[in-house]
């Protein structure tokens, strides 16, 4: 980002500091994929604004879940903004009624974000905030055009990280490039996924600063998610197959080429329900350990006490079989620092990622054949 000059005033710093209004499009349900963003939202906090800047603070604002981290690592204060009986919509814009200045990190077209820009210049206030504009540079020029102090910011690209130290040193044919050695129905299938929130055991604290800081660990991708089980050699467990009950891991015994055609997107959960990459596991080792495969029962015999017990299917959705998936469970984590090479393989989408994993992986790695790089269908 452009950082300002000597004799760029910085908002407030003549008097008291600055109320800022940070206003935003929405991040969606994957905030760890909007990098660029956070370089944004710390350029500011951290280079530009004067110490002691105000940060207001609304609730249910696309911006309001990192403003208290952002006051803490910067030296910032934060003012709470009242929002009672002002609908979602209508609440950056009760931030830029009270504010200084006015920072716009993003703006889709359409968003309501975008229709409060165009409600500032078709209908200004009587005291003008600053505005200090992330977005298109156009957008800057027609608020100066209009009589309006802006500026544009140029965030800065981040590049490329991975929450593991990559080693140049490899060890040649371990890779395979096809899935036909887990095809034999001894494997058991692990696919990792993207992950929303904090990893498994990780403070909301370090997951922010992870995010704002650009720290390698926020990379909460697939490829990432996989890494991070190699590195930690354990597989998390995370879903709760009793309520009140042990969290479990899950795997799948049926055989990839299936698993891999009735891959689909689930737009309720914003991700496709299996990924090309993870772990495959013996059964043999798996069983020694306690894994077992789970026992399907129709809706209403299932009792909802046995962690091994499945619903054939969902009682809504009487189509969605799920037995379909041959699912085994072990409950807890599991720990693979025993899982020979010999009893363990790492599937990944293409040679690319093998390049990245096969370094750091203790098991051989394969390429997957049935999944189309860009993820969008089954070949």
């Amino acid at each position: 980002m452009h950082f300002p000059g000597p004799e760029q005033r910085r908002p407030g710093s003549d008097s008291q500091p600055p109320r800022v209004a940070i206003v935003s499009s929405g991040l969606g349900r994957w905030p760890h994929r909007h990098r660029d963003w956070f370089t944004a939202l710390a350029t500011v906090c951290r280079d530009l604004l004067p110490p002691a800047s105000r940060l207001l603070s609304v609730p249910g604002t696309t911006v309001q879940p990192y403003l208290s981290r952002c006051a803490g690592l910067f030296d910032h204060r934060i003012d709470e903004v009242d929002a009672t009986g002002t609908q979602r919509h209508e609440r950056d814009r009760l931030a830029v009624s009270q504010s200084d200045l006015v920072v716009i990190l993003s703006a889709r077209p359409g968003s309501r974000t975008q229709q409060l820009i165009e409600t500032l210049l078709t209908n200004p206030p009587v005291v003008r905030p600053e505005i200090w504009s992330a977005t298109d540079p156009s957008l800057a020029r027609r608020f100066s055009s209009l009589g309006w102090k802006a500026r544009l910011l140029h965030p800065v690209p981040v590049p490329d990280c991975h929450p593991v130290p990559i080693s140049s040193k490899r060890e040649p044919g371990r890779t395979r490039r096809d899935d036909r050695s887990l095809e034999p129905h001894d494997w058991l299938l692990h696919c990792t996924r993207e992950c929303s929130g904090p990893w498994p055991g990780q403070s909301r604290r370090d997951y922010l600063d992870d995010l704002i800081l650009g720290r390698p660990p926020g990379d909460h991708s697939v490829l990432a998610s996989l890494l991070r089980i190699i590195a930690q050699r354990r597989l998390r467990a995370v879903s709760r197959p009793v309520q009140g009950g042990p969290l479990a891991v899950s795997f799948s015994a049926c055989p990839l080429a299936s698993l891999a055609s009735r891959r689909i997107f689930r737009p309720h959960r914003g991700r496709w329900d299996f990924e090309p990459y993870g772990i495959a596991i013996s059964r043999n080792w798996l069983s020694a350990r306690g894994g077992r495969p789970v026992i399907y029962r129709p809706p209403d015999s299932f009792s909802g006490d046995d962690p091994f017990e499945q619903p054939t299917h969902a009682r809504t959705q009487p189509k969605l079989d799920w037995t379909l998936e041959a699912e085994w469970r072990h409950l807890g984590d599991l720990d693979l620092r025993s899982l020979s090479a010999t009893r363990g393989r790492v599937f990944v989408a293409s040679e690319e990622d093998a390049r990245t994993v096969d370094p750091v992986s203790p098991w051989p790695v394969v390429v997957l054949g049935r999944f189309r790089q860009d993820g969008s269908s089954i070949q």
